[in-house]
């Protein structure tokens, strides 16, 4: 086994940071799991905004103003509110991996240099 000055095992470190590795790996696995529900989430709001489309063109055809027509203009405004929203959220979603390993990095530099300057 090999010991530097400090002590410290570099297998350790290295079994450390393997682990850290490893531990990545499962998070970005679950942020991709949770990006793919938010996109069928998406999806599924999209083809709401459809049918609610094809149902205010077909209110709108009747004589005369309709408290339905507006009801269902109302409510394809909110959807396409809520679409817009999931739309960032799946964006800000995406940008998690490499938010979490730029950190991952950032932490680790600071662990070495903490650790250097510690011996």
């Amino acid at each position: 086994m090999t010991v530097m000055k400090d002590g410290v095992s570099l297998a350790h470190i290295g079994d450390t940071v393997t682990a850290i590795a490893e531990r990545l790996e499962e998070h970005r696995e679950v942020q991709q799991t949770i990006l793919a529900v938010l996109n069928e989430l998406l999806a599924a709001n999209r083809a709401q905004s459809e049918m609610l489309a094809d149902i205010l063109a077909a209110a709108s055809e009747e004589a005369g103003p309709s408290p339905v027509a507006q009801a269902l203009e109302a409510l394809a405004a909110r959807v396409q509110q809520m679409d817009a929203n999931q739309t960032s959220l799946i964006a800000l979603v995406a940008e998690l991996p490499g938010a979490v390993g730029r950190q991952f990095e950032t932490s680790l530099k600071d662990w070495s240099t903490a650790a250097t300057t510690q011996h």
